[in-house]
This record gives C-alpha cells, structure tokens and sequence, in this order.
C-alpha cells in the first residue's frame, strides 16, 4: 500500500470523487488549482483526496472518499495522517468543510480535527439538487481544523533561499539569477514578503509571512571562481522546487551536495587551458608555431593555478606569477625558436587562462540591469586582474630588456 500524489489527468477520478461531492462543477472549480493524492494497493487506487492550498501557510481538505468495497478498512484515516504529515512541511493549519452530517463529524473529530467555523445555508445556495445524507438534508457547511505539526518556519525557508543564493553568487551567477531564485523559493513555501539586497559578494534578505513573524538575515559571500554547471544545478533545483515536486528537506540535502561538486579532474582542466590558449592567440593573429607554444605555456601555467587554489594563494599572488611565469616560458620559447616565433604572439594566448571574462561579462550585465554597485564591484575585481597579469607581464619584459639589452617582439 502507497500514497502517490496524482500531477496529471486529475479528470480521470473525477467519478470517485463525485461519491464525496455530487455536482460535477464544484469539483472542477478546485481541481485544477488543488493536489491529489490517491492511496494505491495492489494495483489497486482504493481512495483519493484533493487538498487545496490557500494562503498565509493554511491549506484544506477540498475532497476525500474511499472506494465502497474499500471502506471500513482505515484507508481514509490513513490517508488523512499522511496528507498531515505532509502538509506540515508548509502549513500550519488544515482546514476541512464538511456538511452537518454527524458521522463525518465525528470521523474527522478522530483524524484530530476541531470546529473551526460555519457557513449557513452553503449547500442549497451553492448545489443544485438537496443533498442528503444519513436521512438529513445538509445545509450549513460546518469547518473543522487541526494544528499541523509545522516543520516550516520563515526562518528555515529564508535558510534555504539563502544558501541557495550563497551557492549561485559564489559561483558566478547573475544578480538577477539569485534575486529570482531566492523569491521564488520563498514564494513556493508561502512566505509572502520578501525583501533582498545583493551585492557581489553579500545577501541581505528580510522576509515574512503575514503572521507577524518575521526574519532578517545577511551573509557575506567572497569572490571566488566560477562553476557554471553548480549555477545550472542550483536553477533546475530551485524551478522543481517552484513547481512543487522537492519538500524543504529535500531541497536542504540536494542544495548541499550540488555544493560538492567536484570540479573537472586536475589534467582535464590543465588541457583546456592549453587548447585555450593556443587556440586564441591563433585567433588573435599568432602563428601556428606561436600558437602550438602557447598550448604549452598554457598547461604549465594552469598547473601553477591548481597548486595556488590549493594553498589558497591571494588572487594577487597567483595572477602576478601567472604573468611572470607566462613571460619568462615565452621568452624562452622565443630562444629555442629563433626567428621563428614572437614573443607578443604567445604571450596573448596565454595569458587567456588568467583573464577573468565570466566576471567581466557579469559586471557589465549587472550594470545594465541597473545593479550599478554590485556591477561596479565586480569590475573593479576583474580589472585588479588585468592589471595584477599586467604587472607580472610588465616586469618580466622590463628585467628581460635591461639584462639583454633589448627585445624583439
């Protein structure tokens, strides 16, 4: 026996459903906004139940009925402790309409539901024909609730949409990507009003749910490298969430292993700097001998990069000695070549493993979407990084020169 929440061809229990609400069109009006769950044994679907979520964390009990060879056998209690238990990761309160029919009464009074309120004269202004039952004609649509047992609060929610956020910045994600992915987590487990600043490397984000509890919350997120596939992850997750396929924890455990990503293997990332920089400095006007050097120097180079990250070097650092490093391979290329090679061709394909262009194209989108700050953080990161390459280049050239007494570029 399983309970399976039916997301498609909800029509096709429309039959079953209507043992529990005889007016066809009362049941359509809820369906398509509502989530149906269907109890299945041996094959077998042996009740349903439509619950619709309303706002300010609430939800009701639109419809539940078991099958007639089926009842007696605890499948609606069943059904109704684990719709609960569900529904507690984003509700506080169920609610469940029913008409003055004492044995529905007391059957939900068993489930844990208590009065909550009454509608007088619901059904014969709302359905056509009398509806009876158990001899009584039903009239008022009396309300019962039950306190769920909320896992759910708006600070684990804004939690969730930070860490998400957190993941998407430091890994070079647009501003705008983590302001939509944030809101929409929140939105999805109805904390209503959400406020965010982001800048490049901090979240601030101030968030409640309309029941006076509210949540403020900033976290700082430094600069670091970019992972595009981590971003693609993060934005798939946060659209499953959306659509209301991933539970909160569900969420927090897919959030921390997409945090694990491992990054492409050492040699993978050493040969795409290489095949890189040969084949921009191709591009950029170096001939096919320079070029085939740059591959080279560019695979020399990255492995200084690994080794840096794994020391956890200063950008500084690791940037001027990629400069210097990429300099002194060039010029002794330019002497094992003579004539052969310049020294401006290699030098410009491979410094391109260094250039930060994710970061550069990122601020200037940032600009343009009016995030002037943020953008302008993110600038000013991807120039120091020029200008630090700059440096090591600069310096090397300049001790060449006056040592050698001259350069031919």
């Amino acid at each position: 026996m399983k309970i399976q929440q039916i997301r498609r061809d909800k029509d096709e229990y429309i039959d079953m459903l209507l043992m529990a609400d005889p007016q066809r069109d009362m049941i359509e009006s809820y369906l398509d906004n509502s989530e149906m769950f269907a109890l299945i044994n041996g094959g077998d679907v042996c009740a349903v139940c439509v619950v619709e979520l309303l706002k300010n964390r609430k939800c009701e009990l639109k419809n539940i009925v078991t099958r007639k060879k089926d009842r007696g056998k605890g499948y609606a209690k069943y059904m109704i402790r684990h719709i609960c238990e569900h529904y507690g990761n984003q509700c506080d309160t169920m609610y469940a309409g029913t008409g003055n029919c004492k044995k529905t009464l007391e059957f939900l009074g068993k489930c844990g539901f208590v009065n909550s309120h009454m509608v007088a004269n619901y059904y014969p202004e709302h359905y056509r024909e009398p509806i009876y039952e158990e001899g009584v004609r039903l009239t008022d649509k009396i309300y019962l609730k039950k306190q769920l047992d909320s896992e759910v609060s708006v600070k684990k929610v804004v939690d969730l949409a930070l860490e998400a956020g957190r993941i998407l910045l430091k890994n070079g994600a647009e501003i705008f990507r983590v302001d939509e992915t944030i809101i929409r987590i929140c939105k999805r487990f109805h904390v209503e009003y959400v406020d965010t600043f982001i800048l490049s490397h901090a979240i601030f984000i101030s968030a409640e749910n309309g029941m006076e509890e509210a949540y403020t919350k900033v976290k700082q997120v430094p600069l670091s490298s970019s992972h595009l596939g981590i971003v693609a992850e993060v934005n798939e997750l946060s659209r499953e969430i959306a659509e209301g396929l991933v539970s909160i924890e569900e969420a927090s455990e897919r959030l921390r292993e997409i945090d694990k990503f491992p990054e492409k293997r050492g040699y993978f990332q050493v040969l795409a700097a290489g095949i890189s920089s040969g084949c921009y400095g191709y591009i950029l006007g170096a001939s096919a001998l320079e070029s085939i050097v740059a591959f080279f120097i560019g695979c020399i180079l990255y492995v200084w990069v690994l080794t840096a990250k794994k020391l956890k070097l200063s950008k500084m650092i690791v940037n001027i000695v990629g400069g210097v490093m990429i300099t002194t391979l060039a010029i002794a290329g330019y002497h094992l070549l003579p004539g052969k090679v310049a020294l401006s061709g290699m030098i410009i394909g491979s410094i391109m493993p260094l250039v930060p262009g994710l970061a550069f194209v990122n601020a200037i989108r940032d600009i343009a979407d009016s995030d002037f700050l943020s953008g302008t953080v993110r600038m000013i990161d991807a120039l120091l990084v020029f200008v630090y390459i700059a440096v090591g280049v600069g310096v090397t050239l300049s001790a060449y020169n006056n040592m050698g007494g001259g350069l031919m570029l």
